[in-house]
């Protein structure tokens, strides 16, 4: 099950894309899940999409612990491994499978618990507040499911079976689009059914990395007596950094669904919840591509190969940002026809379709914006890293997200997103220059190294 790579392929381009397009299709089937979702949610009104996009801050900072834990293992599992070490690699799995079952009863709880006070504290009205929490409680039952899940596709990738882990993803978010209406409208369940379809899809899920790890397709065993709790403490140091993005990026939306609430009342929250499906669909591909590629710039800065690390951060924003231009393009001038996708409702067709136009500069410069992270995380720049990462949804985005509905009203809202996204750009231009002139081969670093020896 395991495809080999050659890292050091002359033909880069050729090796881009097969390291990356995996990734690509397993990040485009979920962007597509949710905006599939959406649509048949809709169609029950905009009230019903509106209340269930208004939990899903909760679900992003759950899914930020999922990333964290996944990284942690996968990194630690992959270091055990290069160094020919199995028995290491295999407790560092069996150890974060252990781990997320808790963690996920912990956070199941406190979902469950806490959403009405968390949905009344976002200014949901009454009309959202029962679609609100159908949806969230029920789907609170299926959080350790998709943490286990999220662990199993880190595992799979950890081992070089990000095909599988593509597989896996694709089956079980078709699976779930399958789902949809039948249990929301066949029978009847409503947002409940939306609920019921991500679990079960989950549980299918979990179904085939258990024959995964029973018939031992991958490198790494998974049994009980492996498990070494003291790894939890080397898996946090690397992952809790990791997820800082993701757990700003929830509090940024958590930020979003708030202020549209506020200035933009129900039809607001819907037309931002088709607003934030459609920006996801168009950037989460970008993101796979990225993250695809990242191996092989890590590998190239690794070797000393500056000329080659160039040529793959060329091949990268030569593929993503016409990419991403033509989608900003192609929702500027369909803005309407995809708005009516998801709702009939004309005023939130309308401030949709105004949302939808205000994100054109949006996609280009989170392509260019995420090159640039995968050029500094391979360097190792974690400072630059978070500084670049953590601006357009985080530092620059809540506080115009604050103060321009001031000025503003629910245009502001619409507008804090590419306005961030423009500073944002701004500040990386300037971080790019400086790191590219800095990109030097081994050799040149050693003379440099040297001749300031010999100054000092």
């Amino acid at each position: 099950m395991k495809a080999s790579v050659d890292m050091n392929d002359p033909r880069i381009l050729r090796l881009v894309l097969t390291v990356a397009l995996p990734a690509v299709a397993g990040l485009a089937a979920s962007a597509g899940h949710h905006a599939i979702n959406a649509i048949f949610l809709g169609a029950l009104g905009p009230e019903v999409l509106a209340g269930i996009s208004l939990v899903m801050p909760l679900f992003l900072l759950v899914a930020a612990a999922g990333q964290g834990l996944g990284i942690g293992l996968a990194t630690l599992l992959a270091r055990h491994l290069g160094e020919g070490n199995l028995t290491a690699a295999s407790s560092v799995a069996a150890t974060a499978l252990a781990a997320t079952i808790p963690l996920g009863i912990v956070l199941s709880v406190l979902i469950y618990l806490g959403l009405p006070y968390f949905v009344g504290a976002l200014g949901a009205s009454d009309s959202l507040l029962a679609p609100s929490l159908d949806y969230g409680r029920l789907l609170a039952f299926g959080v350790t499911l998709g943490l286990l899940q999220a662990v199993c596709d880190f595992i799979a990738i950890a081992e070089g079976n990000s095909r599988f882990s593509m597989i896996v993803l694709i089956a079980s978010f078709a699976l779930n689009a399958v789902l949809d209406p039948l249990f929301i409208f066949l029978f009847k369940l409503g947002a409940l059914g939306a609920a019921l379809a991500t679990i079960l899809s989950a549980v299918a899920a979990l179904a085939c990395y258990t024959v995964y790890f029973i018939r031992r397709w991958g490198t790494v065993r998974v049994t009980s007596g492996l498990v070494r709790w003291q790894l939890l403490r080397p898996m946090a140091r690397i992952g809790v950094p990791a997820a800082a993005t993701s757990v700003v990026t929830g509090f940024g939306f958590l930020v979003l669904m708030r202020e549209a609430a506020v200035h933009g009342g129900d039809t607001g929250v819907a037309a931002t919840a088709i607003a934030v499906r459609l920006m996801t669909l168009g950037q989460l591909p970008i993101l796979g591509f990225c993250l695809g590629a990242q191996s092989v710039v890590s590998h190239a800065f690794g070797s000393g190969d500056a000329l080659r690390l160039k040529s793959v951060i060329r091949i990268m924003l030569a593929v993503t940002v016409p990419v991403a231009l033509l989608y900003s393009v192609l929702l500027f001038v369909a803005a309407e026809p995809m708005a009516r996708l998801f709702t009939g409702r004309p005023q939130v067709v309308d401030e949709a379709v105004a949302w939808l136009r205000a994100l054109f500069p949006v996609f280009p410069l989170a392509a260019f914006q995420s090159v640039l992270l995968v050029m500094l995380q391979s360097r190792g720049r974690a400072g630059l890293s978070a500084l670049v990462g953590l601006a357009p949804q985080g530092y620059l985005l809540i506080p115009l997200l604050l103060l321009l509905p001031l000025w503003m009203g629910f245009a502001g809202v619409s507008a804090a997103p590419a306005a961030a996204a423009i500073f944002a750009a701004m500040l990386g231009l300037f971080v790019a220059r400086r790191e590219w002139l800095a990109i030097l081969p081994v050799e040149t670093e050693g003379l440099l190294s040297g001749q300031s020896t010999l100054h000092s």
